[in-house]
């Protein structure tokens, strides 16, 4: 016998719910904003309420109506991928050789300390936050240097 959906994908559904509960007026402002019942709603998206669970477009207008990023972190993994939780500033294709050469600071800044921190073989707490921003900027000069390539959109 399969286990139920909620409880194959329970990290999914408490994501949903943590989005949905931590939107202005919870669970009910979403059902109410959907025209839906707030108690099936919260029902439905409970991994541990035996009530079937929303459709996927029930899913997907939470998703939007949220702005649900645990949910769609949840999404990604299940496909073994990670979304990059930073916003993309719209480029324009003439700015892909500043993009690039910001690109290639931020590699730079993230190598030189990475580099000192690795010495020792491992990184420690410290060295850990101080690399995080230097990743995120890598990805996110990334980013907007793909963007900017392929003509402003990705």
């Amino acid at each position: 016998m399969r286990k139920p959906i909620k409880q194959v994908h329970r990290a999914l559904f408490l994501a949903l719910q943590a989005d949905a509960k931590e939107y202005p007026g919870g669970v009910r402002a979403i059902a109410e904003a959907m025209g839906m019942n707030g108690n099936t709603l919260a029902n439905g998206i409970n991994p541990d309420h035996d009530a079937p669970p929303p459709s996927f477009g029930v899913i997907l207008e939470i998703v939007i109506v949220a702005q649900a990023r645990r949910t769609v972190f949840a999404l990604a993994h299940l496909v073994g991928q990670v979304p990059m939780d930073f916003e993309l500033e719209p480029r324009e294709p003439a700015e892909a050789v500043r993009l690039f050469l910001s690109l290639v600071s931020s590699a730079s800044e993230l190598l030189g300390v990475g580099s000192e921190a690795a010495k020792d073989g491992r990184f420690c707490a410290d060295e850990r936050r101080a690399l995080e921003p230097l990743l995120l900027a890598l990805m996110k000069a990334t980013g907007e240097l793909l963007q900017s390539i392929r003509g402003g959109a990705l």
